[in-house]
C-alpha cells in the first residue's frame, strides 16, 4: 500500500528542488520537469522520484555528529602538540645530562612515533563510534 503525501511534504521537496538548483546541481530544464512531478506526487513513491540521484539535506545529527568528530580531531591535535613539546624537552634533558649519543638519537624518535601513532589510532576509532 503506498503513502499518500500532502501538500506539506510537496512543499517540502518543492524547496529540496530549489535549494539544489540554486547550488547548481540542476537546470533550469530539470527543476521544471522535478517540479512538476514533486507538485502532482500523490504518494511517497512519486515523490522520491523527483528528488532522485540528489544529495539528502544534512540532518541535525549529520551535524551533531561532524561537530563532535571536529572536537575529537582538535582534542587529539592538542594533546599531540602536548606530547610533542614534552618529548623535545626531555630530548633536550636527556641530552644536557648525557651528552649526544646512538642511543638518543633512535630512542626518542621511536617512542615519539609509536605514542602519536597510538594517539592518532585511538582519535580515529572514537571518531568512528556514532
Amino acid at each position: 500500500m503506498a503513502v499518500l503525501v500532502g501538500d506539506r511534504e510537496r512543499d517540502r521537496a518543492a524547496n529540496e528542488l530549489a535549494r539544489h538548483y540554486r547550488e547548481g546541481r540542476l537546470t533550469t530544464e530539470e527543476l521544471a520537469q522535478r517540479l512538476e512531478t514533486a507538485l502532482r506526487a500523490r504518494d511517497g513513491a512519486q515523490l522520491r522520484s523527483a528528488l532522485k540521484e540528489l544529495p539528502a539535506a544534512w540532518t541535525r545529527a549529520d551535524v551533531g555528529r561532524t561537530a563532535r568528530n571536529a572536537a575529537i580531531l582538535a582534542g587529539t591535535l592538542v594533546v599531540w602538540l602536548l606530547w610533542n613539546v614534552a618529548v623535545l624537552i626531555a630530548f633536550v634533558a636527556w641530552l644536557a645530562a648525557n651528552g649526544p649519543s646512538l642511543d638518543a638519537f633512535l630512542v626518542f624518535p621511536l617512542v615519539w612515533a609509536a605514542a602519536s601513532w597510538l594517539l592518532w589510532h585511538a582519535s580515529g576509532r572514537r571518531r568512528a563510534r556514532r
